[in-house]
């Protein structure tokens, strides 16, 4: 039986301090890791599914999957799914 992914909803924040300051268009925004479709997220705000923007590592060194909504130039909403071991 899998596990559920641990999911860490991060507090929005401004667009100048996102990973990625390229503006794309839909059709070229990664939803989901290479290989892996079912590990896309959706936006705890708006429920839009979220562009995928690599693997990252928390302050812990945990490492995990990273994704963004951008809502506007001041709230991006982000989510990490915890990458498991």
């Amino acid at each position: 039986m899998p596990m559920e992914p641990t999911v860490i909803h991060h507090p929005p924040r401004a667009f100048h301090s996102t990973l990625s300051r390229l503006l794309e268009i839909e059709s070229e925004c990664p939803e989901c890791p290479e290989g892996q479709p079912g590990l896309s997220s959706r936006c705890p705000d708006c429920g839009s599914v979220m562009v995928y923007r690599g693997i990252g590592r928390l302050g812990s060194g945990t490492r995990v999957y990273y994704y963004e909504c951008v809502h506007s130039h001041r709230e991006v909403h982000s989510v990490s799914i915890v990458i498991a071991e």
